[in-house]
């Protein structure tokens, strides 16, 4: 395996090093690796920035750089180009920022940026075209939260080595990178910090700049394995024409094995909603904010024995048991204790279904202070909120409480005993199991 690493820090057996300009042709090696970071260098010293913000290089007046900057950049997108359609090899690419470029006047004028180099290609993947190198965009975005949801490729313990990135990879008109390659690592809010496209036989793979660089051997190593693959992604039809002795039986593992991942992702989703039902409850303890309060109360009153729906009102739910009905107001409270504003809102509410005809009990769960341990936190309502209730008959009780009281009865305790001390409860309310 013969490298060429550009501005790449890479020791290892076949590895040569070498700059842009005077570097040996691309297409004669097995795998060219390009840090894009020094390439400006080329243009900036005799550039000139002019009054619209732009930088450029005019003919006749660079002492033929602009020319020289033209035949280059072709020379070398017509190396990459046979290097990845005739010789099947590999280009990586660090992502960087492209940076502000350079204009060179003309019908039409000409761009360059660090990623101009790009070769020419056109993928299609379904309804949607992807044109390198214009097609893709570099945005300046730097993280260290990278995610790999690739674990198979082996460009994986690579990536795991490296901490962090510069920028991400975007389509210019939307096109997901997913379907014309592989996304080999994402930021937390999805985006593409690294990538394996498919260009003919070949590859070019973008890989993330990060604060220090992994491995070499990992580099390596997985550079080696994606060489070796024999096939091309897409075979001709007719290939299955020529099938070899021994391949049936290799047919019917891989078919045990399908459907043992299916049954496996089977069992995966349902123990997932089995945790998700137990982390609902624990959003009693410490939510994500309103809405997943809101969700952890409700889960809570399910597990007792009461068939839960949306309240008309903003943070309120309808609890209905064959003891009774529940108008239930969650209060979250962040720094201090619950005040009077989350009593009055319930009254109000209640008034306006009683006016309605209906007979229904108020609830108010409070959560005051979510980020202390629950035996830690102070008080969870203000002595306003104490003496409305009772005065009220409304019933009112911590997170905590109902917490402990859903607790007691997932570990074997009967709910009846538990709705029938909710409902019968005037003021405030505690577990006492």
């Amino acid at each position: 395996m013969r490298v060429l690493a550009l501005g790449w820090e890479v020791a290892g057996p076949g590895v040569v090093g070498g700059e842009f300009p005077s570097a040996e042709s691309f297409a004669s090696f097995d795998v060219v690796l390009v840090d894009p970071e020094p390439l400006p260098d080329l243009w900036r010293p005799h550039a000139l920035l002019e009054p619209d913000g732009v930088w450029r290089l005019h003919p006749g007046r660079d002492y033929g750089l602009s020319r020289a900057i033209e035949r280059l950049f072709s020379a070398r997108r017509g190396e990459l180009e046979d290097l990845l359609l005739r010789g099947g090899g590999v280009l990586g690419v660090r992502v960087r920022d492209p940076g502000e470029g350079v204009e060179i006047p003309g019908n039409p004028p000409r761009r360059y940026d660090r990623y101009t180099f790009l070769p020419r290609a056109s993928l299609l993947a379904g309804p949607h075209h992807l044109a390198l190198p214009g097609g893709l965009r570099f945005v300046p975005r730097r993280g260290r939260d990278l995610l790999l949801p690739e674990p198979a490729h082996p460009l994986t313990p690579y990536l795991e080595g490296i901490g962090g990135y510069e920028a991400a990879i975007v389509s210019a008109l939307g096109a997901p990178l997913g379907g014309f390659g592989t996304v080999l690592a994402r930021n937390r809010v999805g985006d593409a910090v690294a990538l394996d496209l498919r260009v003919g036989p070949g590859r070019v793979l973008f890989l993330p700049a990060g604060p220090g660089d992994a491995p070499s051997g990992a580099l390596l190593s997985g550079l080696a394995l994606l060489l070796a693959e024999p096939l091309p992604p897409d075979l001709p039809d007719w290939i299955g024409n020529y099938p070899l002795p021994g391949e049936e039986a290799l047919a019917g593992r891989e078919r045990e094995l399908a459907e043992e991942e299916s049954r496996l992702r089977a069992e995966r989703e349902e123990l997932r909603r089995e945790r998700e039902r137990f982390d609902r409850v624990r959003a009693l303890l410490a939510p994500r904010g309103l809405a997943g309060f809101l969700a952890g109360v409700g889960a809570a009153l399910e597990a007792l024995g009461f068939a839960v729906a949306s309240g008309e009102a903003p943070a309120t739910l309808r609890a209905a048991a064959p003891e009774g009905e529940l108008l239930v107001r969650a209060a979250l409270s962040p720094f201090g204790p619950v005040g009077p504003g989350e009593h009055r809102a319930l009254l109000l509410e209640l008034d306006r279904l009683r006016t309605s005809g209906e007979d229904v009990r108020g609830m108010l769960v409070c959560l005051a202070e979510p980020r202390l341990d629950p035996r830690r936190r102070g008080a969870q309502w203000t002595e306003a909120v104490r003496r409305g209730s009772a005065d009220h008959r409304l019933v009112l009780l911590s997170a905590y409480d109902l917490f402990k009281a859903v607790a007691h009865v997932l570990g074997g305790g009967s709910p009846g005993p538990v709705r029938k001390a909710l409902l019968s409860a005037e003021g405030e309310w505690r577990w006492k199991g």
